[in-house]
């Protein structure tokens, strides 16, 4: 376990002089794909090679081994991110399925006349169906780590379900 207050190996290191840790950060910045030269030209607004200061400079500070922790960290947090985001969805999905379920039992469908049940139905189904759709996705995404849904794969829901879904949580508060 590290110690909290100690810093993170992409800051600046004790001791380490500001111009160095400037050039690592362009380094830094450069992302996973990220290489010496290229950083170099970077900074230098060259298109030549790193010096051989430059070179023992990189070695000292350890660049490679402090942006693979900064990756590998950045790595974590977005997994993370995407888990709670996922399980926020299942969750939320879960009440929409709810208040579906709850909507039809408060309908007391047997006594319904056609006409009501006509009215009534289509958007049911559809909040249905959207959110079962929504809800197979996310527990696919589960079990399928290349692709995690993104907002704008989410079906946008009709006025008539957000009615719905609206007085369903109004109900329970």
């Amino acid at each position: 376990m590290t110690d909290e207050t100690s810093p993170k190996p992409w800051h600046q290191q004790p001791d380490e002089p500001p111009d160095w840790y400037d050039r690592f950060h362009t380094f830094l910045n450069l992302g996973p794909s990220r290489s010496l030269t290229a950083a170099y030209r970077k900074w230098a607004n060259s298109t030549g090679k790193p010096s051989s200061t430059t070179s023992q400079q990189y070695h000292k500070w350890r660049w490679k081994e402090r942006a693979m922790a900064y990756d590998q960290t950045n790595r974590e947090e977005k997994v993370a991110r995407e888990s709670e985001a996922r399980e926020h969805r299942i969750r939320q999905n879960n009440t929409i399925l709810q208040a579906v379920a709850a909507a039809l039992d408060i309908a007391d469908l047997e006594n319904l006349t056609k006409e009501e049940a006509r009215q009534l139905l289509p958007s049911l189904r559809v909040l249905y169906a959207t959110t079962s759709e929504l809800q197979r996705r996310e527990l696919q995404s589960t079990q399928d780590a290349d692709h995690l849904p993104t907002s704008s794969d989410w079906p946008v829901l009709d006025e008539e379900s957000k009615k719905v879904l609206h007085h369903y949580n109004a109900d329970e508060e």
